[in-house]
């Protein structure tokens, strides 16, 4: 498989709405200012099909001028996060992933997952990857279907951060709904410390975090003090950014803890039909035990669980750990991101 990048990565292997009022964020390029819109969304969801709308998915569309004639980047966060993964509240320049996009000329939709930030909190086991998975076909068709701002997309990528991209995995592999997909952060493989992840977590209700939120029973939540050690190589990581991650952590639920370890080493995957780019950090500390994450071994131990229609592309992010976005070299996969977009999805 020939690398498709530019030198610089040779490293690569190859419903209704209620709409609240807009906002604008700037960011440079060259010695111009590029003004990026943003539009702050409700989108109402079902849980599963035949069920009524009853709880709302949260979203921020943002991009350059024109958006519907762009591409839309879908962003779906793991566990414990929210849209700020995608759009972290601290050195925007080094650490948004919608900034870069957009810049790039694409637009994304950021979203909340059900359960999470500004979303709806069901019961926690209604909250798993297969309702996660049909919320998410709802997000695409309404971005296909104009009721997004009034904007109808033609092409759709949904990109997935570890229990994110079991998401869209499954999106993709039950519903279609994308023309791409993007997965970071995650592999077919159940490792010792993925399946020890259970000690690091606790009642969401008994973080100071969440007090007087009134979650419901089942959402919990990571330990105080340990995400460093999870979720970072922090050799390789800004303590101001880990520090800031704890202060804006979110949860999970029991639904998704459930449903999450049988989807890890499921083929499911092997129905997607649309180009698929797979990105994990070299030193994540979930899946990448063994020296296993190299971009030869990743891509000879990933292309069982994918079809020749995905065309597999697989990019190792050096010296990253497993929250990929949060690491010093993040703007790397994110150009990674937006070149492979160019490439597949038009």
């Amino acid at each position: 498989m020939k690398p498709f990048f530019s030198k610089s990565l040779s490293f690569l292997i190859g419903a209704s709405v209620l709409l609240l009022q807009p906002f604008s964020t700037r960011t440079a390029k060259s010695e111009a200012l590029d003004y990026i819109s943003c539009y702050k969304t409700y989108l109402p969801v079902a849980l599963a099909p035949g069920e009524t709308k009853q709880y709302r998915i949260y979203g921020e569309l943002c991009g350059q001028k024109n958006l519907s004639k762009t591409t839309v980047h879908v962003l779906v966060s793991g566990i414990t996060y929210d849209h700020n993964y995608w759009d972290f509240p601290y050195q925007e320049k080094h650490y948004s992933y919608v900034k870069a996009l957009t810049k790039a000329g694409h637009a994304t939709f950021n979203i909340d997952r059900i359960g999470i930030g500004n979303s709806s909190r069901p019961p926690a086991d209604k909250v798993t990857v297969q309702s996660n998975a049909f919320i998410l076909n709802q997000v695409d068709q309404a971005l296909r279907d104009g009721k997004i701002n009034n904007l109808k997309f033609k092409h759709i990528i949904n990109v997935g951060h570890s229990f994110g991209s079991i998401v869209v995995i499954e999106e993709a592999s039950q519903y279609s709904g994308a023309d791409g997909v993007i997965i970071s952060g995650f592999l077919h493989k159940l490792t010792p410390k993925l399946q020890n992840l259970v000690q690091f977590l606790y009642p969401a209700q008994s973080d100071s975090r969440f007090s007087g939120q009134n979650l419901p029973n089942g959402y919990l939540t990571t330990l105080p003090g340990t995400r460093g050690q999870l979720l970072y190589n922090q050799f390789y990581a800004d303590v101001k950014v880990i520090n800031k991650d704890e202060k804006i952590k979110q949860t999970l639920t029991t639904g998704e803890g459930e449903t999450f370890f049988p989807a890890v080493t499921s083929n499911t995957s092997t129905k997607i039909r649309v180009p698929v780019l797979l990105v994990i950090g070299q030193r994540d500390n979930f899946f990448c035990s063994d020296n296993v994450c190299s971009s030869k071994n990743v891509t000879a131990s990933e292309a069982e669980f994918f079809s020749s229609k995905a065309q597999l592309q697989v990019y190792v992010q050096p010296d990253a750990g497993h929250s990929v976005n949060l690491h010093s070299n993040a703007s790397q996969w994110y150009e990674v991101a937006a070149q492979w977009s160019d490439h597949f999805v038009k």
